[in-house]
C-alpha cells in the first residue's frame, strides 16, 4: 500500500481529523492490528501532532505541519515534521522517568510507546518505528 501524508496547517482543532485518517490507514494496511495497539497510536499520534503544532510551530497558522506514515512487514515507520525552531532534544535523551516539568512529558510518554524514535532537523522532525499486529 502507498503511504500516508498530509500536510496541515497549524491548528490544534485539524488534529483529531489527522489522527483519525491516519487509523484508518493503518487499518487498511494492517487489518490484524488490535484496538490496544490503535490506542496507543492514537495517543503516539496526537502527542506529535499537538507538541508540532504547539511548540514547534508556536501556534502560528502560517506554518504547516506534515505527517507521513508508511507500514511495512507489520511495522508502521512515520514522520512528524514543523516549521518552527527545532528544540534540544538531548535534554530528553538522559532519562525515560516522567517528567513533572510543564514541557517533555508528551515525549516521553512517546518514547515508551515505540520501538526507536529519532529526532532531525534539531528538533523539527521526529522519526518514529513501531512494529503492531504481531500476535504470539
Amino acid at each position: 500500500m502507498k503511504k500516508f501524508e498530509v500536510i496541515f496547517q497549524s491548528n490544534i482543532g485539524q488534529v483529531n481529523k489527522v489522527v483519525k485518517d491516519a487509523q484508518d490507514y493503518i487499518r487498511q494496511s494492517l487489518p490484524n492490528v488490535n484496538s490496544d495497539e490503535l490506542f496507543d497510536l492514537r495517543l503516539i499520534l496526537s502527542e506529535l501532532l499537538v507538541n508540532a503544532v504547539i511548540h514547534g510551530n508556536k501556534n502560528n497558522q502560517n506554518k504547516m505541519v506534515k505527517l507521513t506514515l508508511n507500514v511495512e512487514n507489520n511495522t508502521i515507520y512515520a514522520a512528524v515534521c514543523d516549521q518552527g525552531e527545532g528544540f534540544d532534544y538531548s535534554l530528553l535523551k538522559d532519562t525515560d522517568e516522567p517528567s513533572f516539568l510543564e514541557h517533555g512529558r508528551g515525549i516521553c510518554l512517546v518514547k515508551a510507546l515505540v520501538d526507536s524514535i529519532t529526532f532531525k532537523k534539531s528538533g523539527k522532525k521526529i522519526l518514529f518505528s513501531k512494529r503492531v499486529g504481531f500476535h504470539v
